[in-house]
This record gives C-alpha cells, sequence and structure tokens, in this order.
C-alpha cells in the first residue's frame, strides 16, 4: 500500500477537506510555463493501516473510535510493546507508526521504525516540553505530537509528516541540502515562549518577562510593533503592554521571524535587500492577517495567516545567507529572461524557493496549511482548494503588497484559482482594505489616460 496514494489533506484549521497530490516538480519539462508543473497522476483515495505502539488499552480504544468518524476507511491496530510490534511489523505493512514514548523500548521502536521499509510515517506521543524526548524522536525521523493530543491532532500530525516526506524525496530538494552550511532551527526564545503558552500556568505577563530577558529581540520586536505596518495610535516601549495589546501569538511569531533572519547574513548576497525582504514579510503578514479574518472571523485563522505571511519568503533567505552566487544567479535570470521569480528558481534549481522555505520549516511541527501556504503562495493551482484557506490568505496578500509596491516584475493574483473558489472579483473586496483601486477602477483610468493622450496628438 503507498502511502502516498492517500490524497485527503487538512486545509483549514481545524477543518478538511479533499486535497490533491502535489506536483513533482522534477516532472517538470518547460519550467517557464506559467501554469506551473504537472500534477501527479491521479489516484483512487485508499485507507491506512496505523499501527500504535504502547498506551493504555481504553485510551486506545476511545481514539480508535474518534479516528473512525474522521477517516473511516482507516485501520488501527494497537501492540501492547516492542515485541509484539516487531511480530507485526514482519508480517504486515502498516503506513504509519504512532509510540507512546512513556514506553521505555523506544529507542529499538524508534530504529525499527527507520529500518521498516513498510513503514512511511512515525509519530511520537510525549511530552512536547521534554527537549531530550523531543530531540530523540527527531534524531530517529519520529515527529513528535503532544502526548493528550486527540484524534484530529494525530491526523493533523500524520498528514504534516507526509507531506514533508514528499517534499524531501524531491531529487531538488536532496542536491541542494547538502549545499547548505546553515539550515533554519527554531529560536530558542520561541521555544520558550511556546512552552509557556503551552502550560497550563502560563500567562501574557510570563510571556513578556521572558522577551524582556533578551534585550536584542525586545527591542526589533519593539521597533516592527511600532512601525507604520500596525498602525498603533502611540508608541509602545513596554513589553508586556506590546504583548497585550498585539497578542501573544502575533508576538510569537515575529519572534520566530525574527530569530531566523539573525540566523543569516545575506546583506552581501547579490540582488538581495534584507530590509526590502523582512518588510515585504511583515506587510504580508499583516495582509493576511486582515484578509483571513476579514473572510472567517476566526481570530485563530487570522493568526495562522500571519505567520504563514511573516515566513513566506524565507527560501529567499536561506539560499541567499548559504550560496549567495546561485541566489544570484537566480536573478539574473529572472531579469535576462524577464520571467517572474519562482519560474527562475525552477529553471536553476528544480524547486521554487518558497517550497525549500516551506519543507526546511516542517521540522518546527508548523501547521500543516501554514506549510503549504508558504510553499504555494506563489502557484496556489498546486492546491485542490475549494473554499476559502490560508493559501488564500497569503497568495492575495503577497499579490496586493508588491501591487501596493508597484513592483513591476511581481505576478499578480491567480483569477482562476479564486474563481474556483467562488470568489470573481479578482481580489477587489481585498484591495479596498489595504487603500488600492479596484481593478476594474484602475484599469478605466489608464484607458482615459491613453484617450487623452490620442486626442493631444491628434
Amino acid at each position: 500500500m503507498s502511502f502516498l496514494g492517500f490524497r485527503k489533506h487538512w486545509r483549514t484549521l481545524p477543518d478538511s477537506s479533499p486535497r490533491a497530490e502535489p506536483r513533482n516538480h522534477a516532472e517538470v519539462k518547460s519550467p517557464v510555463d506559467e501554469s506551473g508543473p504537472p500534477p501527479l497522476p491521479a489516484r483512487p483515495p485508499i485507507g491506512w493501516r496505523v499501527l500504535f505502539v504502547g498506551g493504555d488499552s481504553l485510551w486506545f480504544q476511545q481514539i480508535e473510535h474518534d479516528l473512525r468518524s474522521l477517516q473511516p476507511a482507516w485501520q488501527c491496530q494497537l501492540a501492547e510493546n516492542s515485541l509484539a510490534a516487531g511480530r507485526l511489523l514482519a508480517e504486515t505493512e502498516f503506513d504509519a507508526l504512532i509510540i507512546d514514548t512513556g514506553n521505555a523500548e523506544r529507542d529499538e521502536l524508534a530504529n525499527r521504525l527507520q529500518k521498516n521499509t513498510g513503514t512511511r510515517i512515525g509519530l511520537a506521543r510525549c511530552n512536547l516540553s521534554e527537549r531530550a524526548t523531543v530531540a530523540l524522536c527527531q534524531a530517529a525521523g519520529i515527529a513528535p505530537v503532544a502526548e493528550e493530543g486527540d484524534a484530529a491532532i494525530l491526523v493533523a500530525g500524520l498528514k504534516r509528516a507526509e507531506r514533508l516526506q514528499q517534499w524531501m524525496s524531491n531529487p531538488a530538494i536532496k542536491k541542494l541540502l547538502p549545499q547548505l552550511r546553515t539550515l533554519p532551527a527554531a529560536p530558542e526564545l520561541y521555544v520558550r515562549v511556546s512552552d509557556e503558552l503551552r502550560s497550563a500556568h502560563g500567562s501574557m505577563a510570563s510571556v513578556a518577562q521572558l522577551i524582556s530577558q533578551d534585550p536584542i529581540m525586545s527591542a526589533k520586536i519593539l521597533q516592527v510593533v511600532n512601525s507604520a505596518f500596525f498602525g498603533l495610535a502611540r508608541e509602545l516601549t513596554d513589553m508586556s503592554e506590546a504583548v497585550m495589546i498585539m497578542g501573544a501569538e502575533r508576538i510569537r511569531s515575529l519572534i520566530l521571524l525574527a530569530g531566523v533572519f539573525s540566523q543569516y547574513d545575506a546583506s552581501k548576497c547579490p540582488g538581495f535587500s534584507v530590509t526590502d525582504v523582512w518588510n515585504h514579510s511583515v506587510q504580508v503578514g499583516v495582509f493576511a492577517r486582515a484578509i483571513a479574518f476579514t473572510e472567517t472571523k476566526d481570530p485563530a485563522i487570522g493568526e495562522a495567516a500571519f505567520t504563514a505571511g511573516l515566513l513566506h519568503d524565507i527560501g529567499k533567505l536561506i539560499l541567499a545567507g548559504n550560496l549567495p552566487q546561485m541566489y544570484a544567479t537566480v536573478r539574473r535570470l529572472q531579469l535576462s529572461k524577464k520571467i517572474g521569480a519562482s519560474e527562475a528558481e525552477l529553471m536553476a534549481l528544480g524547486i521554487t524557493l518558497a517550497e525549500l522555505g516551506a519543507c526546511l520549516l516542517g521540522t518546527w511541527r508548523l501547521p500543516l496549511p501554514i506549510l503549504e501556504a508558504i510553499a504555494w503562495h506563489e502557484w496556489p493551482n498546486h492546491s485542490d482548494d475549494t473554499r476559502f484557506s490560508l493559501l488564500t490568505a497569503v497568495h492575495v496578500a503577497n499579490a496586493l503588497t508588491h501591487e501596493r509596491q508597484k513592483d513591476p516584475e511581481a505576478s499578480g493574483i491567480d483569477g482562476n484559482y479564486l474563481k474556483a473558489l467562488g470568489i470573481d472579483d479578482d481580489g477587489n473586496r481585498w484591495r479596498s482594505l489595504f487603500g488600492l483601486q479596484p481593478k476594474d477602477a484602475v484599469q478605466t483610468l489608464a484607458e482615459r489616460v491613453r484617450r487623452r493622450r490620442e486626442v493631444k496628438e491628434n
């Protein structure tokens, strides 16, 4: 049974809807084709066989019941210990292995998971605040998930792990990764703040105190918060006040962005402006949050869109900071061929930098909708969206930010993608949010200017 054959993927937070398999850029014959890479051949949906190792039998019965309601075609089985799991793995091909890390034999199970070719995906239920356990799981190629997570959390974890496996299997990624000296690591402050927010005793005051202990990060966050992007009525100088007004999630996302930027020095890369990418990323995050909240009225989806918007161009920073000459080559190709950035990246690298960024950020346990919004923000037609999603918010926000900056090289909003979602105004409903003229009005004005010029010439 092929794990890649399954075609349902989580889209929004926390809903799910049918999804298409990702497009394999290794098979692209014409990377300049504006429609993007072709899809893989469609395969019929199939159920997964999931093996649970360890854990309480009563808990398993409840989880199995909940999973059946979410994924009726899935089959679940429980192995009490590593020996029982080993026997089952020798006899049956399982698509996923979910390990209870309370089991003393977790090291042996991790080794079995790595060596067993039939097992595609591994999850480990653990206390995410236990760094040693999380590090052990990651070293074994097993994605850690919260031990208190319900069936929906487990499904989301499997979907994220599957998508990352697909991205990592891309030959272009395999060729590029060994050349990257510095891979993005989750900033220490981000991890500590995340642990604090996850804690039952966590508070906004505690979050502000943690941030205040890092003077450089504190100054950077206050600088961003007080910038024109957020339009606050007065300047904030106290971190506690900034956290209360901005909210812990937005502050945490800004820590993530600033932490990643601090890991790379791309200031000497030809054609790359750290300041421009930083400002563009913050603007897209702000726009994406506004668009997502306007459409869904859900603060959680708005914050997720903000995070995805902030991180959507991280792949550019990673390449410019590691391989500046290669980034410069992509840039020269874009200018000489007069093509979009993503087309030039495909031609030179075999993968877009957006996908590279999403692939490398995937180890931080960011939700799959955020990763897909990062990966496909230039080519949303890679998705099988049938309704508004995080990808929609980031795609439109990125296009409108370029439009507002009058960037002649940027691609606009994908009208066909919006029409597939039942949105036929080419983004005009969102343009008004950011002080942009409706597209038809802009075109009408251009037509008037042309006619006046013709009249004067005659």
